[in-house]
């Protein structure tokens, strides 16, 4: 007669006990606070690359139009001051480059850019563009919208350029030619004080004429 060993029954376990529950649960919650925190950062980078592009085009414009030659005027050059491309005596402002002894050597320009549709095209799509401005041939002097921030524009900028001279050697310096040297600041945000604004600055050299 054969025998047979004893059988002993063994509960199978067929779900996660509470400890694992709660484990599990805490390790998913430092997880997902980890991956939360990082959405701001991302949309912080994002507006700052946005911005950063958005400044070095507007620069690129402004000493653009500074070096066209075909804006020049009479001892100046055009400067875009308003939304609209259209060629208007009231979108533009003549900004001397001559250089006459006993001048003031800087001239200013502020701009407010804010958001704009861009009627001239055919899918009218939103662009940065100046809105507000402000020039000074006699040296600096921000006006107040530009020291204490203003609600509505993006962007802030001060154009400065100052006379320059062609080294002439033992003749002395020749003014003749008299480049100018522009710089380009671009702050944000606009509804911030001047202290407390991201700035980023750019420089060039424009001729004359």
């Amino acid at each position: 007669m054969n025998s047979y060993p004893h059988a002993t029954s063994r509960r199978l376990s067929s779900a996660f006990s509470l400890t694992e529950v709660v484990i599990a649960m805490g390790v998913a919650a430092v997880a997902f606070t980890s991956i939360i925190a990082l959405f701001p950062l991302g949309l912080n980078m994002s507006k700052e690359s946005y911005e950063a592009t958005q400044a070095a085009l507007i620069a690129q414009t402004i000493i653009a139009d500074l070096s066209d030659a075909g804006s020049s005027q009479v001892g100046g050059k055009l400067i875009q001051i308003k939304g609209t491309n259209a060629i208007n005596a009231n979108n533009y402002t003549n900004i001397p480059m001559t250089w006459n002894k006993g001048a003031t050597a800087d001239r200013y320009i502020y701009l407010a850019y804010d958001q704009q549709v861009r009627s001239d095209s055919s899918n009218s799509p939103v662009m940065l563009r100046p809105s507000a401005s402000f020039v000074s041939l006699n040296g600096p002097a921000d006006p107040n919208w530009f020291t204490s921030g203003t609600n509505g524009p993006i962007l802030l900028v001060k154009v400065s350029i100052k006379h320059s001279f062609l080294y002439g050697g033992p003749a002395g310096p020749n003014v003749s030619a008299n480049p100018q040297r522009v710089d380009v600041t671009v702050e944000s945000p606009a509804s911030a004080p001047a202290t407390n604004r991201t700035q980023y600055v750019f420089t060039g050299i424009i001729h004359q004429t």
